[in-house]
């Protein structure tokens, strides 16, 4: 009786039948580093805050008036949404982390649900992604021609800065799980044969 081949979640590893399932270590990593950077990012930007001090001249008086003024994430919808996407990749890469650490991927099922999650949650990340990133253009910008808003990392430099971080690392939770993808469709792939 000929044992078969069956490769593993990161369809680079098998095993044959009647030896234990090889690990899905790069798998594993990739989903760790997922919780990792969307936890970093949804704290870093739903805490992102900034109270600055504004000069302010009346045009018609030359008066010059100062303003305490907050500067906040969460009153921005493109940031708003961007930490309630990467909070849901949270807790959705937990589960999976679990879920691939508990079934090791080994059933076709298995491995097929985590692939389309993984793949949701890439669409999930790239769209919190780019509207925070739009959010943050216009902060570093401004839009005057259009709007008429003016720049504000000038005087809320420490704000941007917090915001473009978690910004950067949603964008390498994003990098994880389009490996992931990939990792899923080469794996999904091998197994077709």
């Amino acid at each position: 009786m000929e044992s078969q081949f069956r490769p593993g979640f990161d369809g680079t590893q098998g095993y044959n039948e009647g030896s234990p399932p090889s690990t899905n270590l790069p798998g594993y990593i990739l989903r760790f580093l997922a919780v990792v950077f969307t936890l970093i990012s949804t704290v870093v930007m739903g805490a992102a805050k900034e109270i600055v001090t504004l000069l302010i001249r009346d045009p018609l008086t030359n008066e010059t008036t100062t303003l305490m003024a907050t500067v906040k994430s969460t009153y921005s919808a493109g940031y708003v949404y961007f930490v309630i996407v990467n909070a849901v990749v949270l807790f959705c890469s937990v589960i999976e982390l679990v879920i691939s650490i508990a079934k090791r991927a080994g059933s076709g099922g298995t491995l097929f649900a985590l692939s389309v999650a993984d793949l949701v949650m890439l669409v999930l990340l790239f769209s919190g992604n780019g509207a925070a990133t739009a959010i943050s253009v216009v902060a570093e910008n401004g839009q005057e021609n259009l709007a008429g808003w003016d720049r504000i990392c000038d005087t809320a430099s420490k704000f941007c800065a917090r915001v473009n971080a978690a910004i950067a690392m949603s964008m390498l939770a994003s990098v994880a799980y389009l490996l992931l993808v990939l990792l899923g469709m080469i794996a999904l792939r091998r197994r077709s044969y």
